[in-house]
């Protein structure tokens, strides 16, 4: 008897949650850039990261029961860190994420303040015509 804990041959949860949330992030980013082209990229991008943590991280939480494959807590914290900031912080407390564990919340904490922070130099010092 199988457990349902295994994962099929070959399978790297890495690799394929990393994949499956840069091609909703793009999707997303280039949708809307293609409905609404006066956008800024970063902009649109910044709207399509959030959308993917969002659903990375209601799907971490829907398949926490049936202890299939989970999306590895360090994809958690990169998305957050490359602008997924706003989708995690709705996503964690609504989906309540086993994943806010101390050590976790530190390292979620300062992917926040480093999201924050990179978003803030683009839009002020790098792209001020963006304003």
């Amino acid at each position: 008897m199988q457990s349902s804990s295994r994962r099929a041959p070959g399978f790297n949860p890495h690799r394929t949650f990393t994949l499956l949330a840069l091609l909703v992030a793009l999707l997303v980013t280039f949708g809307l850039l293609s409905r609404f082209r006066s956008w800024d990229p970063v902009f649109a991008w910044l709207i399509g990261i959030n959308v993917a943590t969002f659903l990375i991280c209601g799907y971490d939480w829907a398949m926490a029961p049936a202890e299939a494959a989970r999306v590895p807590p360090v994809l958690l914290l990169a998305l957050t860190a490359i602008g997924g900031s706003i989708g995690a912080i709705v996503a964690f407390p609504l989906f309540r994420t086993s994943a806010l564990k101390a050590p976790f919340r530190w390292a979620w904490a300062l992917c926040v303040i480093f999201s924050v922070n990179l978003v803030a130099l683009y839009y002020v010092a790098i792209c001020p015509e963006c304003r």
